[in-house]
């Protein structure tokens, strides 16, 4: 699990690269400053917590599973969100 969640490390942190160039670049009126820095925020607390289903993993390999679950999520767009 340890492995795992290490590789989620290494593709998280791809992940931010590519989503840092990408909201660089993009135009101003499709993304809002408050949405850059949601999306952001976002990154940066599910690469957090892939980090820290690493260390976790070595002694509760579930709960690193369920740590991974839980970031996996947060990747998910708004609309892929159950509507009430």
């Amino acid at each position: 699990m340890a492995v795992n969640a290490g590789l989620f490390v290494c593709i998280d942190i791809a992940y931010n690269v590519f989503e840092r160039e990408v909201l660089t670049y993009a135009d101003s009126a499709a993304i809002s400053s408050r949405r850059r820095r949601v999306a952001r925020r976002r990154s940066l607390i599910v690469l957090a917590t892939f980090a820290a289903a690493v260390v976790i993993a070595f002694a509760a390999p579930r709960v690193a599973f369920g740590l991974i679950c839980c970031a996996l999520i947060l990747h998910l767009p708004p609309e892929a969100a159950p509507r009430r």
